[in-house]
């Protein structure tokens, strides 16, 4: 990861409407190819934000937000967990070590809590990144969807 990179908590909403501003663009490009403008992505993270337990980091380099991973603690059987929502980076600091370093910053607070797992959901081209992150499929699960028309 670059050296000038530093990662902090998401303390206020002020902060994650600064996250906000590189939502769109790293969803609406490849693999996702959603179609998020900043009214949505404000939507949904004010969302989360707003979830009980919620926890976030945010990625600055110079000051400006490039990257941002939020999610919450929910109770879970076998003891608390982790649900991770939201990792991203801006478009033009993707491959560079900025992803790698919010997850480990992630992996890292959640041990502290002694929360027992993190689980969250993606897109299969995204999975040899969780996998090199120490990730497993949990090949037993699936999602499922119901779109209304």
């Amino acid at each position: 990861m670059e050296h000038n990179i530093i990662i902090h908590n998401i303390k206020a909403i002020e902060i994650l409407e600064q996250c906000v501003e590189i939502y769109p663009a790293a969803y609406n490009a490849k693999p996702w190819n959603d179609n998020w403008n900043i009214q949505t992505a404000k939507a949904l993270l004010t969302c989360y934000y707003n979830t009980p337990n919620f926890m976030g980091w945010a990625a600055r380099r110079n000051g400006q937000i490039i990257g941002c991973a939020i999610g919450n603690m929910e109770p879970y059987y076998s003891g608390s967990i982790f649900i991770l929502k939201e990792l991203f980076v801006a478009v033009n600091c993707q491959g560079t070590g900025v992803g790698s370093g919010l997850m480990a910053v992630v992996k890292e607070e959640v041990k502290k809590l002694d929360l027992k797992m993190i689980m969250l959901f993606t897109r299969r081209p995204l999975f040899d990144f969780y996998i090199k992150s120490g990730f497993q499929e949990m090949v037993e699960a699936g999602t499922m969807v119901y779109a209304i028309e």
